[in-house]
């Protein structure tokens, strides 16, 4: 597919460097027009076959990521941020640096706190739309919440051009054993209210690009599984 950005990004740096070719032609020849023509032919020559070979090197590595969102959904303890931090890594060996937005952490940033129905979903949409930004910026950026609602998901994907829906399936029976922080047991015991999974709903995705447990797929799998489907 062709890439305006590598493009413009390689019209930019040949008008530079036919400067110095330029420079170089005259100082050799000491003839203007003659080093004019050099530096022209020079420049139009190069600006093409190095974004053709930008696209031939990324075939033989077998990786061309394009922007994306990665939006990891599930209920608390599935896994969600884990995955999350495994997935950078992975795009970081492929010498790409994704932005992850976590949800738990933005609301620290925000001051959010409430989380009835409508403060939720407005929270829910200020981190859609913060990835939409940034994905419009040409990154790749993972978000790990668990937004529990279809309609606002389902929004957010309007708001980005390449969406990838992650639904971490993981069983609640699963993510209460694990439940590191003693949230079920306090939404339980109603010292938390409107807890997800307890107390509030969660309404799984009808038709994610990929769907993962982790309480039956381990890490490795679960990664190379979104990575695939964000990479294809």
């Amino acid at each position: 597919m062709f890439n305006k950005l590598k493009l413009i990004k390689a019209v930019v740096y040949r008008f530079y460097s036919s400067i110095i070719t330029f420079i170089i032609a005259y100082l050799l020849t000491k003839n203007l027009v003659a080093s004019i023509s050099i530096g022209i032919i020079d420049s139009l020559i190069k600006i093409f076959s190095y974004y053709a070979f930008d696209e031939i090197w990324a075939k033989l590595t077998g990786f061309n990521t394009k922007p994306a969102v990665i939006f990891l959904t599930g209920l608390s303890g599935s896994g969600k941020t884990t995955i999350a931090k495994a997935l950078v890594e992975k795009y970081k060996k492929k010498g790409v640096t994704p932005v992850l937005l976590d949800g738990d952490e933005i609301r620290k940033v925000i001051h959010q706190t409430g989380f009835d129905e409508e403060s939720r979903k407005k929270h829910n949409l200020n981190v859609g739309y913060m990835a939409s930004l940034l994905e419009s910026q040409g990154n790749v950026v993972i978000v790990s919440l668990i937004s529990p609602y279809i309609d606002i998901r389902n929004e957010i994907r309007g708001m980005c051009k390449k969406f990838v829906e992650v639904h971490v399936s993981t069983d609640i029976k699963v993510c209460m054993e694990r439940d590191p922080k003693g949230l079920y047991a306090k939404a339980i015991a109603g010292e938390i209210k409107e807890f997800t999974g307890i107390s509030a709903p969660y309404y799984p995705p009808e038709n994610p690009e990929v769907l993962i447990d982790t309480g039956v797929l381990n890490m490795a799998t679960c990664t190379d599984k979104i990575f695939k489907a964000a990479t294809k």
